[in-house]
């Protein structure tokens, strides 16, 4: 029970201090003999031009296209990176300060909820779940963790994220895929006994603020009616 705890304390310790680091995720690099495939996604950086107009996060669609700036839609399924570079350097000769560009395979992951940074997120497929969450700031708080879902289209997956999370598992191996949608669900203090009596408690203060208010300016009103039927009385000589 002990050991449970220790772990369950360095577990919550960790994740809810991702918000603080200090330093950004050293994201591991997919290997250089990677090809895309479609329905996956990509990341282009450009490591001389910081302003480059092409680096990001691009999505591969179902027919193994990337649409990039300028360029347009590029055929990308089954192609190498070396192969992906080299085009894209030779198309944006014109518009970059340096053409030593970079191409890496990318998972896309939505982080929804209870993030400290909710998003979709382009993460290098075998980086780990921790470094995922850390994009996405960590969680905003522990009272949902056991209520985390892994959502692929519309059905939950059986991706057990804690235990992946906690093992420090890629998240190839993990079993996530391109597209995934991670939820925390947002705590909602909205039901019971409680929340309806808090919340009747504050309807009858609004309602008892409003008859005092009525109630001020009908007194007002009546003490400044006497006073003027007082000075319209004539003077007894």
């Amino acid at each position: 029970m002990t050991s449970t705890r220790t772990v369950l304390g360095m577990f919550l310790f960790h994740l809810l201090l991702l918000p603080q680091a200090r330093a950004s995720a050293n994201l591991a690099t997919a290997p250089r003999d990677g090809h895309f495939h479609a329905g996956e996604a990509l990341t282009v950086e450009v490591p001389l031009d910081s302003a480059g107009l092409i680096r990001g996060g691009y999505p591969i669609d179902s027919a193994g296209y990337v649409d990039f700036p300028v360029i347009g839609k590029v055929y990308v399924h089954d192609r190498t990176q070396e192969e992906v570079e080299g085009f894209l350097s030779e198309k944006l000769a014109n518009y970059l300060k340096d053409t030593h560009i970079k191409v890496s395979p990318a998972m896309r992951l939505t982080m929804l909820g209870y993030w400290t940074r909710q998003g979709q997120y382009y993460v290098p497929p075998n980086a780990t779940v921790w470094e995922a969450a850390h994009l996405a700031g960590g969680l905003a708080g522990e009272r949902t963790l056991s209520k985390i879902k892994v959502l692929r289209g519309s059905k939950e997956t059986e991706i057990p994220f804690l235990d992946e999370y906690s093992s420090g598992k890629t998240l190839l191996a993990a079993g996530f895929r391109s597209g995934d949608i991670i939820v925390v669900p947002v705590p909602r203090d909205n039901a019971g006994f409680w929340y309806w009596f808090r919340e009747s408690l504050n309807v009858t203060a609004q309602i008892a603020s409003i008859a005092g208010t009525v109630i001020t300016l009908y007194i007002t009103y009546e003490l400044l009616h006497d006073q003027q039927d007082r000075n319209s009385l004539p003077t007894v000589p």
